[in-house]
């Protein structure tokens, strides 16, 4: 029963101490502004990313749109019950975002 009582003591023993308790190297201040600089930077370029290809998503939504609603002519005659149609199917697959008056901008 002892041999078990300290196998117990030295496996929680040799634990390491929390983080917030060990010591830091002296340059851990400058490493982590480096990482929080290459986050800061990797954020900042994939919403710019993302952002690019919303924009040509959205303006190729809208010349389909624009496409199928005049059909060449010079003035569309059913296009508010495309845009209608269309938003209530975008907002119930994909959430908000395609109001009506959302894709009458695109």
């Amino acid at each position: 029963m002892c041999d078990i009582f300290k196998r117990k003591i030295k496996k929680t023993s040799l634990k390491k101490p929390p983080v917030a308790l060990q010591k830091r190297p002296q340059n851990y201040p400058h490493f982590l502004d480096s990482v929080v600089s290459l986050l800061e930077a990797a954020r900042r370029s994939s919403a710019r990313a993302v952002n690019s290809i919303m924009t040509v998503t959205y303006w190729e939504i809208g010349r389909r749109i624009f496409e199928i609603e005049q059909k060449g002519k010079s003035r569309a005659e059913y296009g508010q019950r495309l845009i209608s149609r269309l938003s209530g199917d975008l907002t119930s697959r994909f959430g908000r975002g395609f109001s009506e008056r959302n894709l009458e901008q695109m």
